[in-house]
């Protein structure tokens, strides 16, 4: 597995939603995972933030992984990204790209923490890479 943050994060939430999922959700071979993709770009789209989202995605060479396994694995990238926070204090959106001959777990956060309304920012290179890795690494071992 390689995790892969994107330097985008600036526009619409239209942008990112579209590219993941297609124009009208018609995209070959992406499937929505989680998350409301309406809700994703309506939330993008209210913030004042210069940096409205966080967008990457999770590289697996595996293509036959089970359902149970990707839910883990999303559940455990949350859990790395979101370090004491509940799943009522942030959004994210879990589309599936299989068309790259790897399994691609691609995620759209919108910056902002929904209880205080604040600016939250899922990953900071400088503090968040080594726990990043390190979640990476565990996830390797774990699914060979």
């Amino acid at each position: 597995m390689i995790v892969i943050y994107h330097r985008h994060g600036v526009g619409a939430g239209k942008g990112p939603v579209e590219y993941l999922l297609g124009k009208d959700q018609e995209r070959d071979n992406a499937e929505l995972l989680r998350g409301d993709p309406e809700s994703i770009i309506e939330e993008i789209d209210s913030l004042d933030f210069s940096k409205k989202y966080t967008s990457g995605l999770l590289s697996i060479n595996e293509i036959d992984m089970s359902e149970e396994d990707k839910n883990k694995i999303m559940d455990d990238f949350e859990k790395a990204t979101f370090c004491g926070l509940d799943p009522d204090q942030y959004s994210i959106l879990w589309v599936q790209h299989m068309d790259k001959e790897n399994l691609e777990l691609n995620f759209v956060i919108p910056n902002v923490e929904h209880r205080t309304g604040m600016r939250l920012q899922p990953y900071y290179h400088a503090a968040d890479k080594d726990r990043i890795n390190e979640f990476r690494d565990i996830q390797n071992i774990k699914y060979d």
